[in-house]
């Protein structure tokens, strides 16, 4: 896509197909659930993980957003990101260095595939609904307060970017885990 939004619901796009794929694999709750010998979280923690922070993240990215000024017309220059954001969205990709998740993160139920997958669908539906409906919103211009580094402020765009970075890490981490089932 030409927009500002469009590479963003490209990449959304390709997490949902990814992340579909992944649930097909998993034959049953058991399996969703089983974590990998010698700990780590299962299939099933990385997508519990996933929901709360794409809650909690996308919610302040959607409170940003509210109330942000529409142009005439789909924005189409390119997302730009501080040299803070940038090197948060590489703290965030698989391959980056193993990080804490927040306490407030940490998976804790024990809820089967259907609820658990069905949950991350609907939050991937509501980000693309938004991105749709943002296509006339320059978001290099709204900014919220990141809810884990309360002193930063981070531009709708990168918070964006953070958000898709961070599911493709855990989708990593759950595909992993299903190699590690399937050896």
């Amino acid at each position: 896509m030409d927009t500002q939004a469009g590479p963003l619901l490209e990449d959304l796009q390709a997490i949902r197909a990814r992340a579909e794929a992944l649930i097909d694999r998993v034959p049953d709750d058991a399996a969703f659930q089983r974590q990998p010998e010698g700990g780590g979280w299962s299939v099933g923690q990385c997508f519990e993980h996933l929901n709360h922070m794409n809650r909690v993240y996308f919610g302040a990215i959607r409170r940003a957003l509210d109330g942000a000024p529409h142009a005439g017309a789909p924005v189409t220059t390119p997302i730009r990101s501080t040299w803070f954001g940038r090197w948060f969205i590489a703290q965030m990709g698989p391959g980056a260095r193993k990080a804490r998740a927040p306490k407030a993160a940490l998976p804790v139920s024990r809820a089967g595939r259907d609820e658990v997958a069905g949950e991350f669908v609907r939050g991937l539906d509501e980000i693309e609904a938004v991105l749709h409906g943002a296509v006339a919103i320059d978001l290099n211009g709204p900014s919220f307060a990141s809810p884990f580094f309360r002193l930063s402020r981070v531009r709708a765009g990168t918070g964006f970017r953070v958000l898709l970075t961070h599911m493709h890490r855990h989708l990593a981490q759950a595909e992993q885990v299903l190699r590690w089932h399937t050896s």
